[in-house]
């Protein structure tokens, strides 16, 4: 039960009893401001033009040192419609409304009472407590909610209200009224009538507050938050009339309006007050609440604010704020409120480009600035320096450069305000190559040189014939390069490239040396003029002008040259060879020179294998439709040898020339066939029948002797045993064709659990073992439907000519069930599970008849009167 709120207000109420003192006309005088604070703040107290702040006004009264209480007239409003029978809601109403009406000093107040449902009915305002109390009595449940109708009757009760009372509603509802918006819009008409508004929504007990449609419409009715209420079921319901009652009369200030009229640099924006209760009503830049009843709780309010695109920048005070309100014994005061400062800035300037975006160090270039924002004034800066402007305007200057150094250097653009956007300009000047030191060298490059000129930049690169050169920065006339390898000799030209892009050429700068001939590659001999197929052997080659990177054949096939001893002599590894014979020996120079030995080395014939043994196998026979892995136990296996058990080969891992691991191929047949082994040379052994395929023993088929139920609910979940013979482990279980959750299972008995069924009646009952072999038993279970009942009728009763609409209230309701009125059969619109709707018919006879409802087998009724 969540009623704390209201116990606080009653707290509150409490306490402003035991404080307060009156005031008199002459108290005029008295300072406003020790009667209701407002403070207010803003969110961002700097902004750019088109930027937002929140501006928040906090207002709190302060209770006054008096005992006097406000007379008002107050009407009740509550719920009767046919929902709030539920959780015995109107009783509880009607017992908290009579706890109420004894509560409150009627010497002082008046109470009048509206009840509704498709329509309101009403007692007017009162002091008899006795007549209010008994016309609560008389109060029974109704249908629907017509809640604009209700606070539409109590607005109309109170316009004849006492001309010094304050007038006040106080509306109970446990529904979402008929139309949401025509109730907003007669509560709205209420609160401009200056009647206080409270409001109490009855949700059910688990119902989320927060999402509840009901709560918040009553909440959005509310003169405020303070005034408005929940309970979760009935129960608190009388805590909260009582906490109420307590503080009705009792208020810090009555009547107040708060207006903010915001400066013209500003503009309110649109919706950003909408979220508060009471809500704002704005006129242009004018926004202003009023609040019928200020408690002692603090509100708030929040709005937002633009600063306007051609404000000027400056600092302004956000609006100008004013109040009026009133106190208990009508005195009537004003308090003004200070209002904060907010700066607006212009929007910083920005650079979107500089074209051109650089120039000479001797200045004097023209270079226009784009971007936004420029204001008239500006001045803008290349390095330290000011350059002259030609032209102006908020998203251009065109200015002259002036002298600066080479490289880059920030440009500046700094708006009269202060603010500043940044950009880049590259100062270049033309370099000049006047020699390259030493001018000449080997086509292999590598050695240093000195590149003399003028204007160099740290970073510049050398190029020698367009080949990039590894340089290093001197000076702005040195540059230290490392010279390139060339392809060709003779003179070549030199290129120095700034990193800005500026270069210099000269022709015939750096001359590569034509090289001398490279010596004659020669090969005289080899140590080892035979060997293996296989290849392998390592042998000398003897020769001369090797060079290191020399490569080495022996026929079509390249040797793998291990160690380079010198220019004369080398060792390799021979290659292998297809076939035996005499090859060549062929020695090649990276430069493309060659020198062969003819018929230099011969491949020898290989000596045969010998032939291949089984020994044995590890394991002769397996069951049918098996796979599994054995080993083969021989002689005289090659890494390539294959395995076949009977006509089908497996796959082979080989371990040792004596010991292979196999992997017996599955076989649906039982038999017993060859194992076959087969090397590369195509020699054979057989181990004749030498491995058998089993057919395995079948296990008894399951059978089904009793279940331990044969009947229960649609919903499933019902505990089973099932007992038989022949279960296996991981046995399935069907009622019809729905599988069931297995809870344990033996070889003589299975425990499940039910699975739902869509329908009622009777189903098979099937246990399916692993090897498919199933034992059945036809309507063994039988599904009962789900029982129904009749918990209420929305109207009891009704007129014999009939036709008036009647709404049943039940359980399990579906839409296939037969409904009857007094023995005959009626039709209805299924609504839903717990709900239905019939057209009464009409008889000839007024009295009480039965509404009867059958379902699959269960018959439930409720008694209904024809008047």
């Amino acid at each position: 039960m969540k009623f704390f709120k209201s116990l606080q207000i009653f707290l509150i109420a409490i306490l402003i009893i035991g404080i307060a003192i009156p005031l008199s006309t002459e108290a005029a005088t008295v300072n406003s401001g020790d009667l209701m604070k407002i403070n207010k703040t803003v969110s961002n107290s700097t902004l750019v033009k088109g930027e937002t702040t929140d501006v928040t006004l906090t207002v709190k009264g302060t209770p006054q040192d008096s005992t006097f209480v406000k007379p008002n007239d107050v009407v009740l409003i509550i719920d009767k419609s046919g929902s709030m029978q539920a959780d015995n809601r109107l009783n509880a109403a009607k017992d908290a409304a009579k706890e109420f009406i004894d509560l409150m000093d009627l010497t002082k107040h008046e109470l009048g009472i509206v009840d509704y449902s498709d329509r309101a009915s009403s007692f007017p305002l009162t002091t008899d407590k006795t007549a209010a109390k008994a016309y609560v009595d008389t109060i029974q449940l109704g249908g629907g909610t017509n809640t604009s109708d209700a606070i539409r009757a109590a607005t109309t009760m109170l316009a004849n209200k006492r001309p010094t009372a304050q007038p006040t509603i106080v509306i109970m509802t446990d529904g979402a009224a008929n139309s949401a918006p025509d109730a907003l819009a007669a509560a709205k008409a209420a609160k401009d009538a200056g009647i206080t508004f409270y409001s109490i929504a009855l949700l059910g007990p688990n119902e989320n507050p927060n999402t509840s449609a009901p709560n918040n419409l009553l909440k959005e009715m509310a003169s405020s938050f303070d005034h408005h209420h929940f309970v979760l079921g009935s129960v608190g319901l009388s805590d909260v009339y009582k906490a109420i009652v307590e503080e009705i009369g009792l208020a810090s200030a009555y009547n107040v309006t708060i207006t903010d009229t915001i400066s013209p640099e500003f503009e309110l924006v649109p919706g950003s007050y909408d979220h508060h209760i009471p809500k704002p009503t704005v006129t242009g830049n004018t926004i202003e609440w009023f609040i019928s009843e200020l408690k002692t709780n603090e509100l708030s309010f929040t709005y937002q604010v633009r600063a306007k695109a051609d404000a000027t920048a400056g600092k302004y005070s956000v609006a100008q704020t004013s109040s009026t309100f009133e106190i208990g014994d009508s005195s009537t005061y004003s308090l003004n409120t200070t209002n904060p400062i907010v700066e607006i800035k212009n929007h910083p300037p920005i650079i979107t480009s500089i074209k051109e975006d650089k120039g000479l160090t001797t200045g004097g270039e023209t270079v226009t600035i784009t971007g936004q924002n420029f204001l008239p004034g500006a001045k803008v800066l290349f390095g330290a320096n000011q350059s002259t402007i030609i032209s102006e305007n908020a998203t251009e200057i065109v200015v002259t450069t002036p002298v600066g150094a080479q490289g880059p250097v920030v440009v500046k653009v700094q708006n009269s305000d202060g603010q500043f956007a940044l950009g880049e300009f590259n100062y270049y000047a033309i370099p000049t190559l006047d020699y390259v030191t030493p001018s000449e060298g080997n086509m292999d490059g590598g050695n240093k040189v000195s590149v003399i000129g003028s204007n160099f930049m740290s970073g510049a690169k050398v190029y020698f014939n367009d080949i990039e050169a590894a340089t290093d920065f001197s000076t702005k006339s040195k540059l230290y390069s490392t010279v390139p390898t060339s392809t060709v000799s003779g003179p070549v030209k030199v290129k120095v490239v700034n990193p800005d892009g500026t270069t210099i050429e000269k022709s015939d700068a750096y001359t590569y040396l034509t090289p001398p001939p490279p010596p004659k590659l020669e090969l005289t001999s080899v140590s080892a003029t035979s060997g293996k197929i296989e290849g392998g052997e390592q042998t000398y080659l003897i020769g001369k002008n090797f060079d290191p990177k020399v490569k080495i054949f022996f026929g079509n096939e390249e040797a793998v040259v291990n160690s380079y001893i010198n220019n004369s002599k080398i060792r390799v590894n021979v290659p292998a060879a297809a076939t035996a014979g005499i090859v060549s020996v062929k020695a090649e120079n990276p430069d493309g020179s060659v020198s062969i030995l003819t018929d230099a080395y011969e491949y020898l014939t290989p000596p045969p294998l010998p032939a291949p043994e089984i020994s044995y196998l590890s394991e002769t026979s397996i069951l049918t439709n098996v796979e599994k892995t054995i080993y083969l136990f021989g002689k005289n296996i090659s890494p390539s040898s294959q395995v076949f058990i009977g006509d089908q080969e497996a796959k082979m891992s080989f371990v040792t020339n004596s010991k292979v691991r196999i992997a017996i191929p599955a076989n649906s047949n039982p038999m017993t066939v060859d194992v076959k082994l087969v090397n590369p040379d195509g020699q054979v052994a057989v181990l004749v029948n030498g491995f058998s395929y089993i057919e395995p023993v079948k296990k008894p088929a399951p059978s089904i002797v009793s279940l331990s139920s044969t009947s229960g609910s649609m919903g499933g979940g019902e505990t089973v045993t099932i007992t038989g013979q022949n279960f296996e482990r991981n046995a399935n279980v069907y009622f019809g064709d729905k599988l069931a959750v297995k809870v344990s299972i033996s070889e003589t008995e299975i425990v499940v659990k039910t699975p739902i069924s869509a329908t009622s009646g009777p189903v098979a009952v099937k246990v399916v073992n692993p090897d498919l072999q199933e034992a059945i038993v036809n309507d063994a279970y039988h599904y009962q439907g789900l029982q129904i009942t009749i918990t209420s009728l929305a109207t009891t009763s009704g007129s014999i000519k009939g036709g008036n609409l009647v709404v049943v209230y039940g359980t399990n309701f579906n839409s296939k069930m037969t409904v009857t009125v007094d023995g005959n059969v009626v039709p209805y619109t299924y609504l839903a599970t717990n709900r239905i709707r019939i057209k009464m018919p009409s008889v000839t006879t007024a009295g009480v008849v039965k509404i009867a409802i059958n379902s699959d087998g269960s018959n439930v009724s409720i008694d209904y009167t024809y008047n």
